[in-house]
């Protein structure tokens, strides 16, 4: 039997042809995060659908998405990341293009639900043909930095998307243009990426209870903390509680199972732990400053949806800074100090909008902007390269899925939790009859004075946990 491997066509041009295409599709995954949230309002409005109905735009693609990650990682490491991405993509753009014509909730719901499945085969997958497409380790970490810091980009640049389609053309086209950088990837990356094959003694296959148990116990945790603002205290816990004894099922399984899902040796790994546990708490972090921050300039200096993206470009500006700076530092300095740092930067950049002022002005907050897409642009390449950068080839998707699915449970309990907080101060100070202007601003502020505590943790963590040394050579999964 044999299996895929991955290699550019001859000539240095097409390895770095078919980055490009790749991040273009790593892009969109990830801007189909954040660029339906400033059109939710017209969305509501243009198919009549109540609040509650219309929570299920974000949650069906975030609970797919996420859920479905470390099956799809797997898939590309048992079936050929090319061919796994091939299908993921073809899944994504049909979706997309059916949620651009949706014409009631239920049919947009349904659709952004195979967004999320078409996005979870596809980004592992696209991820590990990018590990396998450099070999060496710094050209492998230059390749991963760019796909990190594009990725990160991303979610900041939905925002910006997402105000100027809405205002001047229509919320359909937040999906429409989905469909033209699929086609492009599925008609380019067949001829710049070529499958070469390595033998294997048995048959790949995947354990199926294994993968049920592991998808349903990430969902649960996703809806358990995305929903944890408006459910009750009993049922946030029961959701999670059930992630969590879903999860011990999943690990009971694997112990017992010939063919896990994933081999015991890929929880061994302590930067590849650490590097996942630091991505749950800076995306917890960072998610819910751009979430808080876009509330703010909305509905406290009274944004429009354009005039709200347009202030988030000098952000994006830095987050190509950063991670331009980290792709160029993490291999001479290792992943330790350069995460260690964008931990400890965007912790102080917390700390400073905890002192948010409900009549300031935008270039009160421009400098924490500036500080935190640098710092955003460095975390991300630096946690991509220990989370998959000295990955062995048979646990790449595996590797890339887990560091995308920590990503997504991170920014759920930003979301769920801080703003579960942040309301719940805003809420209490309304009632005492100070302004809604202020009330909001306070209740951001505590959200900031938390997320600058768990950045502290983070640091802490980064600096004690991590080894990595630039340019060991990968061991393979057992």
């Amino acid at each position: 039997m044999t299996t895929s491997t991955i290699a550019p066509r001859p000539g240095l041009r097409s390895g770095y042809l078919a980055l490009t295409l790749l991040c273009s599709v790593q892009m969109m995954l990830n801007l189909d995060d954040t660029v339906v949230n400033v059109a939710l309002p017209t969305i509501q409005r243009s198919l009549h659908m109540s609040e509650s109905d219309l929570t299920w735009i974000v949650n069906a693609y975030l609970l797919l998405f996420g859920g479905f990650l470390i099956f799809g990682g797997r898939c590309a490491d048992l079936f050929g990341g090319k061919r796994v991405f091939l299908v993921g993509v073809t899944v994504f753009a049909v979706a997309s293009l059916t949620t651009g014509l949706a014409q009631n909730g239920l049919m947009v719901v349904a659709s952004r639900a195979g967004q999320g499945i078409g996005g979870a085969l596809a980004s592992p997958a696209a991820l590990s043909i990018v590990a396998g497409l450099f070999t060496d380790p710094r050209a492998r970490s230059r390749a991963l930095g760019i796909w990190a810091g594009l990725g990160g980009l991303a979610a900041t640049l939905g925002v910006v998307l997402s105000g100027v389609i809405t205002q001047y053309a229509s919320w359909r086209w937040c999906f429409f243009i989905n469909v033209p950088v699929a086609l492009i990837a599925l008609v380019a990356i067949p001829r710049l990426v070529e499958t070469g094959t390595r033998s294997e003694a048995v048959r790949p296959r995947i354990d199926g209870l294994g993968a049920a148990l592991i998808t349903a116990a990430v969902a649960a945790f996703d809806y358990g903390l995305i929903d944890s603002g408006r459910a009750s205290f009993a049922a946030t816990a029961f959701r999670l509680g059930a992630g969590l004894a879903l999860l011990l099922a999943f690990l009971v399984r694997e112990r017992r199972h010939a063919s896990p899902l994933i081999p015991l040796s890929f929880f061994r790994d302590r930067d590849r732990a650490v590097a996942n546990a630091a991505n749950v708490l800076f995306c917890s972090a960072i998610l819910s400053m751009l979430f808080f921050l876009t509330l703010h300039l909305q509905q406290v200096m009274h944004y429009s949806p354009a005039r709200t993206g347009a202030a988030w470009l000098p952000f994006c500006a830095l987050v190509i800074a950063g991670f331009a700076t980290s792709a160029a530092l993490t291999p001479r300095l290792g992943v330790r100090w350069v995460l260690t740092t964008a931990m400890v930067a965007c912790g102080l950049v917390m700390l400073a909008l905890s002192r948010l002022s409900p009549t300031g002005g935008y270039l009160e907050l421009l400098p924490g902007m500036l500080a935190a897409g640098f710092g955003m642009g460095l975390a991300f390449v630096s946690i991509t390269i220990a989370a998959v950068g000295e990955t062995h080839e048979d646990i790449t998707g595996l590797a890339s899925g887990l560091v995308t699915t920590t990503q997504q449970l991170g920014g759920a309990f930003g979301l769920g939790v801080l703003s579960t907080v942040a309301i719940s101060r805003s809420t209490a100070l309304l009632e005492s009859g100070i302004s809604t202007e202020s009330a909001l601003t306070q209740g951001f502020r505590l959200a900031f004075e938390i997320s600058s505590a768990i950045l502290a943790v983070a640091a802490i963590l980064a600096a004690l946990g991590i080894t990595a040394k630039a340019g060991t050579a990968p061991a393979p999964a057992r």
